[in-house]
This record gives structure tokens, C-alpha cells and sequence, in this order.
């Protein structure tokens, strides 16, 4: 009987038992749930926006494990990477991890003439500004503000320009837009990295007379060339004709100064040789004497007798004395 009444009590209790661990279960369901809804996690390279009561909090949640109230509070997840936005080519392609493709950008020059301009933007969502990106725009802010005010941009900036310039002004335009849309990005909660330029598509008739105008210039710059060759050859022949001239010049004066040298020479010499005959003469004329022609005479005599001379019938007598020799 004992047995019988152990038997039914064990029965009567395992129901509860089995009740006790299906709660126990439930429960720890429940808390695990708790905790992994209450917990999340932030990447890097991007900032948590929590809200409570679908009210954003200023300050934004740093990458790492956070904690929120299940219910109560929410998370956005915000990207601040940069982000790349290409105008190239016809398609729209949506944002794939940070990069946007959209069609070129179509714009009329000031004579209405149809012009593509290839542009690429980098930017940044300022971290800070992340409640304020979310609530503002949400999280569709790039077709809402930024491609607008970038188009507008362009736009402004290409459409005052004639088609035919554009190419040769392509520096300018580029940097116009980047002051441009840096001034626009002054006001929004982005930071801008980069404006490139990357291509201008001009109609075919710009672009047939862009290509007139650039074989004009280059045949001016060869005549220029070839003007420029005949000058310096001409300089060349100029300097090379100085040259002999002046070596002819200097050649010529150096043989005139060499005879006149030696005319000079010659002429002295004769001076002082004419000098020297009339020192001579003069010291000659000076030393002859009655006592020294007398004393030749006598030197040169032979002892004959000078002869006389009878003239006519007078008896006048002329001596005649030995001529003397020299």
C-alpha cells in the first residue's frame, strides 16, 4: 500500500518539476534576449547615433561594445568614411561602400550649346554632426543636399563660360569649382576633401573648331620656330662677319704699327747718322789750319822747285806750287 502511494506522489510531482524547468528556460530566454538587445557594437570608421524615444542625443557613440535600453532606445549606424561621388558617364549606380556613380553633369554654355562635365567630390560627414545629418536629411543626405548644391555649382560656374574656351580655361573652371562648392560645404555638416575635373565634353562643332584653331597655332609656332632660326642663323653670320673684320682690323693696325716702328727706326737712324757726319765735318772744318795746310804742303812735297811761268811779254813771274794730294 506504501508502495502504491509512492508511486502516485511521484507521478502527481513530476508535472511541476517539468513546469519548473520550462520557466526556468523561458526565463533565461528572456534575459539572454535582454542582454544581446540591449547590447551593440560599433565599427570603425563609423559612429553610433542613439536615440531615445526617437529623440537623437548630440554626442555620438564612439566604435566599441555599448549598452542601450531595449524598447526605449535605438541606434543608427552613421558612416563617416570619406565618400567618393563621380560624374562619369550615363548610369546611376547607388552608393556602394562609400562611392556614388552619376551621369555626367549636362550644362549650356552661354550660346545655349550643350556641354558634359566629368566631376569627382570626396567627402567626409563630420562625426559630430551626426544627429544633426540624421534628423535634417536622414540617411539619404547625399541626394538630398549635397548632389543638388554640386550640380547648382557647376552649373553657375561652366554655364558663363562660351563652349570654345572652355578647354583653354579648363584651370580656372577648376579651380572656381572647388572654391564654389567649398563655400557651399561651409554651411553643411560635411567636410569636402577633394574637387577633381576630370573631363569636358564639348559638342562637335567646338570641338572641330577647338581643332582648327590648335593646327592654326601650332603652324604659327612652326613659323615662329623657323623665323627664330633664321634669326639666330643670321645673328651667327653677323658675328662671324664682326669677327673676321675685326681680326682683318687688328691684323692690319698691327702690320701699319710694325712699319711705322721700323719706319721710325730707320728714320732715327738716319738722324743720328746725319748728326753724326755733321759732328764730323764740323770737328774736320775746325782742326784745318794755315800751320796744317802748310805742314801737308811740306809733307807732300818731293823737293822739286815749282816751274815758272812766263806770260806774255812781261817780265812779271808766276809761281805755281805743286798741287797737293788728298
Amino acid at each position: 500500500m506504501n508502495f502504491k502511494g509512492n508511486i502516485v506522489q511521484m507521478n502527481t510531482a513530476n508535472p511541476v518539476k517539468k513546469i519548473k524547468i520550462i520557466l526556468a528556460v523561458f526565463f533565461s530566454l528572456l534575459v539572454m534576449m535582454g542582454f544581446f538587445s540591449a547590447t551593440y557594437t560599433v565599427e570603425t570608421g563609423t559612429v553610433g547615433i542613439l536615440s531615445t524615444f526617437g529623440k537623437y542625443q548630440e554626442d555620438p557613440v564612439l566604435p566599441g561594445l555599448h549598452i542601450k535600453i531595449p524598447v526605449i532606445q535605438t541606434v543608427r549606424i552613421l558612416d563617416i568614411k570619406l565618400q567618393s561621388a563621380n560624374y562619369i558617364g550615363r548610369q546611376d549606380i547607388p552608393d556602394k561602400r562609400g562611392v556614388i556613380n552619376k551621369p555626367y553633369i549636362s550644362v549650356l554654355d552661354n550660346k545655349n550649346l550643350p556641354i558634359g562635365i566629368d566631376l569627382t567630390v570626396m567627402y567626409t560627414p563630420d562625426a559630430n554632426e551626426g544627429s544633426n545629418i540624421l534628423g535634417k536629411y536622414g540617411v539619404n543626405y547625399f541626394d538630398k543636399v549635397i548632389n543638388p548644391n554640386i550640380r547648382d555649382v557647376v552649373r553657375d560656374v561652366v554655364g558663363k563660360y562660351p563652349a570654345e574656351k572652355i578647354a583653354s580655361d579648363r584651370s580656372v573652371i577648376s579651380s572656381e569649382l572647388r572654391v564654389r562648392i567649398d563655400k557651399k560645404f561651409e554651411t553643411l555638416p560635411f567636410v569636402l576633401n577633394e574637387v577633381s575635373l576630370r573631363n569636358i565634353q564639348l559638342p562637335k562643332i567646338v570641338l572641330k573648331k577647338v581643332e582648327e584653331v590648335q593646327i592654326a597655332k601650332q603652324e604659327e609656332q612652326k613659323l615662329a620656330m623657323v623665323e627664330n632660326q633664321a634669326k639666330k642663323k643670321q645673328k651667327i653670320q653677323t658675328i662671324q662677319a664682326n669677327t673676321r673684320l675685326i681680326e682683318v682690323t687688328t691684323k692690319a693696325k698691327a702690320e701699319a704699327e710694325k712699319q711705322k716702328i721700323a719706319a721710325d727706326a730707320k728714320a732715327y737712324q738716319l738722324k743720328v747718322e746725319a748728326e753724326a757726319i755733321a759732328e764730323a765735318n764740323n770737328l774736320i772744318a775746325k782742326s784745318i789750319t794755315d800751320e796744317l795746310i802748310r805742314y801737308k804742303s811740306i809733307e807732300k812735297w818731293t823737293g822739286m822747285y815749282p816751274k815758272l811761268l812766263m806770260q806774255g811779254s812781261d817780265t812779271n813771274t808766276i809761281l805755281q806750287l805743286p798741287k797737293l794730294d788728298d
